[in-house]
């Protein structure tokens, strides 16, 4: 029987780096990127989209602690309102996720893939 560690090819001899360039020259390329001088515009308009966005969280923070929690549909006529709807399916997609990763893990065979553990029709 043939495992996965069997059926690997071998690397060939192919460099890491081209020919004409050094170490030096590939860390200054890299290190350039975080180390030059200025900041772009882009940065400081998502800077400013991204505080807008923490700032309307902070206010729908503080009107939940203000108001109770009330906004969300739980009053007296409906005992369930957002809160329970919304804790149920983030319960159910990590039920899914955990399912589907168990599922792979335990039909995985060596360097099979996981749709031949499938029962065939």
């Amino acid at each position: 029987m043939t495992t996965f560690a069997d059926k690997t090819e071998t690397r060939d001899a192919t460099p890491v780096i081209a020919p004409n360039a050094t170490y030096e020259g590939v860390t200054q390329e890299i290190t350039g990127i975080v180390l030059r001088r200025g900041t772009a515009l882009g940065w400081y308009l998502m800077l400013a989209i991204s505080l807008f966005f923490v700032s309307m969280l902070t206010a729908a923070i503080a009107w939940l602690f203000m108001e109770g929690i009330g906004i969300w549909g739980v009053n007296i006529p409906v005992a369930w309102g957002f809160a329970i709807a919304n804790f149920v399916w983030w319960i159910g997609i990590g039920h899914a996720g955990t399912f589907i990763s168990a599922f792979l893990f335990c039909s995985a065979r060596s360097g099979e893939p996981a749709s031949t553990a499938l029962p065939k029709p």
